[in-house]
């Protein structure tokens, strides 16, 4: 929802095609920013893998047939349900989606008669709607790329038939679009190498800050003052794992018992990783007294307790793909502006971003349990000295100007005259997500995105720790 608002302002209705929140609860404060003329169309969807659970076990309880002794092509009867259950998440779970987004897509396009459709993920299904959507209409279409798609390295198939099949889809959507917008530069360039045709209608527009969702945020602090307090906000997931930061913790623990006693690791988000409670993980660490896990918070009190932290966390995994995404709590925290320790690899555009805002920040390999325990303690023993430009390069994420750009190609597309008014139709099962601490009197000024821009003359305390 963060570029409805903006595009409000630039002179753009949005008709926002979504799906039913289901057990998710809505954030009701995000709700109520969202602009009055702003149409919010959510239909159900279906959850193809419990309706094929549902199915099978009535085959089971009914077929008398046999066939779980016979072979299947690709091996056997467990293999083939494995690859059938793998399918029907292909792109993504979103697919039982599709049919009644795309009713009420067409529904939208006659009474709203948009003249750009966007559509952003994740989730990928929301391209494929989009994509359907052009097809019928052939209204210009904005593909935007949040996350990697065939090059994202947390997506797991398993089977080549189905990476070719998934290679499909994407290929579908690149050539379909009018124009394909990515997160990164290195995404951008991963992509056109891939696929060089991409080239001439590809565009990089980073996430950004929104200094319009930030007022009157008082802060949460689980400690007292004397403590120091670490928080991590969104979820583990994949290779992006709690471990190493336990790990950091026990090791803190073990070198430095009392230095230990004052620290405080908060995890705002979701409370597991690999089916299991994070509260396990932490405990086999032996941390568990020092961690707070608090669950998934509203957008305002997750900014309440970025507030009240020491310094802020984030992850990113090393290995293929680790230089193409960049999560947009990144922007969250660069708007909090307290010291951010990164555990990143040294290709990761994260650290790029951090150094272009001139951000207190460690960057430390995304695995060193003791890289980490250095940087933690770092921060607790060592006076919190800014330089004089510190923070001072936040003003050039403001998610505004990323606006702006997202709205020249609007009108490129649908050739729209700068000085009238239009209309899109936006696809996508999230609501994007920003925040940022009361605005501080820096410059704001554009950035040109198209390249992250190599260090500033000064980083404003921003250090890497290499081991």
């Amino acid at each position: 929802m963060a570029f409805v608002r903006h595009l409000h302002r630039l002179g753009w209705d949005s008709t926002v095609l979504t799906v039913e929140p289901g057990n998710e609860p809505l954030d009701e404060d995000l709700l109520r920013r969202i602009p009055p003329s702003t149409v919010v169309v959510r239909t159900p969807w279906v959850d193809l893998i419990e309706s094929l659970k549902h199915l099978r076990n009535v085959n089971e309880s009914t077929s008398h047939s046999g066939f779980a002794n016979r072979q299947s092509p690709i091996g056997n009867r467990q293999s083939l349900r494995e690859w059938f259950s793998r399918f029907l998440i292909t792109p993504d779970s979103r697919l039982g989606w599709i049919p009644s987004a795309v009713r009420a897509g067409l529904g939208a396009v006659r009474h709203r008669r948009p003249e750009v459709i966007y559509s952003t993920s994740p989730y990928m299904s929301a391209h494929l709607i989009a994509l359907i959507l052009h097809r019928c209409t052939r209204i210009p279409w904005v593909a935007d790329f949040r996350d990697p798609w065939v090059d994202n390295r947390f997506r797991q198939l398993g089977f080549p038939s189905l990476r070719a099949w998934d290679s499909f889809l994407e290929w579908m959507v690149l050539r379909s679009a009018s124009r394909v917008v990515c997160n990164t530069p290195t995404m951008a360039e991963t992509l056109c190498r891939r696929r060089p045709w991409v080239t001439r209608k590809c565009a990089t527009i980073m996430n950004g800050i929104d200094r319009d969702l930030m007022g009157g945020i008082t802060p949460i602090r689980v400690a007292s003052a004397k403590d120091f307090v670490l928080t991590h906000c969104g979820q583990f997931y994949g290779p992006r794992s709690p471990r190493v930061w336990f790990g950091a913790l026990g090791r803190i623990r073990r070198e430095s018992p009392a230095l230990a006693a004052g620290v405080h690791l908060v995890l705002v988000g979701r409370e597991s990783y690999q089916g299991r409670p994070l509260r396990d993980w932490a405990d086999e660490a032996g941390v568990a007294d020092r961690v707070h896990i608090v669950g998934p918070k509203c957008h305002g009190e997750t900014l309440a307790y970025m507030a009240g932290s020491d310094a802020l966390i984030l992850s990113a995994p090393s290995g293929p793909g680790d230089d193409r995404q960049i999560p947009n709590k990144l922007f969250e925290y660069l708007g909090v502006q307290k010291p951010i320790l990164a555990a990143v690899p040294t290709s990761s555009p994260i650290a790029a971003v951090l150094r272009e805002a001139r951000a207190e920040a460690i960057c430390c390999p995304p695995d060193d349990e003791r890289a980490i325990a250095d940087a933690v303690m770092n921060l607790m023993l060592l006076p919190r000295r800014a330089t004089p430009d510190a923070w001072s390069g936040v003003g050039r994420f403001d998610r505004a100007h990323r606006a702006e750009e997202l709205e020249r190609l609007f009108r490129q597309v649908a050739r729209v005259r700068r000085t009238r008014s239009g209309r899109v139709l936006a696809t996508g099962e999230k609501s994007a997500r920003s925040a940022l601490p009361p605005a501080s009197p820096e410059r704001s000024e554009s950035v040109n995105h198209e390249g992250v821009r190599l260090p500033l003359t000064s980083d404003g305390g921003f250090r890497t720790v290499a081991r």
